[in-house]
């Protein structure tokens, strides 16, 4: 199983995850709770101290035979305790809770070279980067993929370079060996310097994927790949600078927007006024567009007048980090490669101009550790948006492909 070995993760039950996410729980596991009399520890309201008289469990939606646990009026768990604990877990045991919350911040992908486990960013403790090593958890997340692949089975995916070309497993190690290095590369101050990294990753990748390139026989594009990679780890002249197209510019603007309107849906008193909600929807877009002033707590001129503070250690750590462990773990299948990177960037992008949002709101000048965190969390959230249907089309058109590269950081 490949996952980051850099990366950490203990719970520090923040209970995050248990106010803003749905709970997804198998017909199996709905049964069970309901045997267990799990309805004696659903709680209706924030202040209740009595068990509720309805099943606290529902169908979503077009997704049957999957169920969900019904949220509180304040959008968290009905299961959640005051003390930010869980109930199913206190009465029966942490091994008993739904499989969704045993899983995350993890997610398992099947692929033909094996099973890759990556890590939410849409957690505190894994931005933190606090706990065990992930490498002293492997025995536990083998028995948590073992868990997954009985409840929740998905086929086998191929690894693309980029739609239509599948890359042989044995490049793919190299590939995320390349991108690791590139991405780590010190900078004349004696650390990485993210955007000549990322532009070096862009030019490396745009010269892989060229039409020509891809027509060339296996043998020839195997040896190639491996000029490429030791040219590109290599070469010590930095990248032409340039800024990102004028289309790429206006799909981040929507990109960002998607990223927004995922935290208003999350908004427990705004989800449940659906005409409140989609004003607020029409003022955000006429604002990220240009067209409004501020909406919803979004400003982007409150945001441009704050530096997005990456010259500050540990932002940038933070923001190098992300990068690590997302290179990492390349390769799920569930995107061409080029696409994967693609979407990496454009959610970095999208957390450095929410960040900037955030410290304008705390009367900051620069974005701080706090502030960026924030952004992040609420970047990131928009992966558990990512349905892998149409809305993974659509934010895979957003990020504005290799372009994404070239606009970090963000509004600069």
């Amino acid at each position: 199983m490949l996952f980051s070995q850099d990366q950490r993760f203990t719970c520090a039950r923040c209970g995050r995850c248990c106010r803003r996410t749905t709970v997804p729980i198998t017909a199996g596991e709905a049964a069970a709770y309901r045997k267990a009399g799990a309805a004696r520890w659903f709680r209706e309201g924030v202040d209740d101290t009595s068990a509720s008289t309805r099943d606290p469990f529902e169908l979503i939606p077009g997704h049957a035979p999957l169920l969900r646990i019904r949220k509180r009026p304040d959008g968290a768990c009905g299961f959640l305790s005051p003390e930010g604990l869980c109930r199913i877990h206190e009465s029966l045991g942490a091994d008993r809770k739904p499989l969704a919350c045993r899983l995350f911040p993890f997610r398992f992908h099947s692929t033909d070279e094996g099973e890759v486990a990556t890590v939410s960013f849409a957690c505190p403790t894994v931005i933190a980067n606090e706990g065990a090593a992930l490498p002293s958890q492997a025995r536990e997340l083998r028995a948590l993929h073992a868990a997954w692949a009985r409840a929740l089975p998905e086929p086998v995916a191929n690894v693309e370079l980029v739609r239509g070309y599948t890359l042989s497993g044995a490049m793919l190690p190299g590939l995320r060996g390349v991108l690791r290095g590139l991405i780590d590369r010190a900078g004349p101050d004696g650390r990485p310097d993210l955007s000549v990294n990322l532009r070096r990753i862009a030019a490396f990748l745009e010269d892989l994927s060229r039409p020509r390139v891809l027509r060339l026989e296996p043998d020839a594009f195997s040896a190639y790949f491996e000029l490429m990679c030791r040219h590109a780890l290599t070469n010590e002249k930095p990248p032409s600078t340039r800024r990102a197209s004028r289309l790429a510019r206006l799909l981040f603007r929507g990109f960002l927007l998607a990223a927004a309107s995922v935290q208003l849906r999350l908004d427990a008193v705004l989800a449940r006024r659906r005409l409140a909600l989609r004003i607020a929807h029409v003022r955000l877009l006429a604002h990220v567009h240009g067209l409004g002033p501020g909406a919803a707590g979004y400003d982007l001129g409150a945001a441009s007048r704050v530096h997005h503070g990456l010259d500050d250690e540990a932002v940038h750590a933070a923001a190098h980090r992300y990068l690590q462990v997302s290179f990492d773990t390349l390769g799920t299948g569930r995107r061409p490669i080029v696409e994967e990177v693609s979407m990496t960037v454009a959610t970095l992008n999208a957390a450095c101009v929410l960040a900037r949002m955030h410290a304008a709101k705390s009367g900051k000048r620069v974005v701080d550790t706090e502030s960026f965190a924030q952004g992040l969390l609420e970047s990131a959230d928009l992966n558990h948006a990512d349905d892998g249907g149409q809305m993974s089309t659509f934010l895979t058109a957003l990020s504005g492909g290799l372009e994404a590269l070239y606009l970090f950081p963000a509004m600069s």
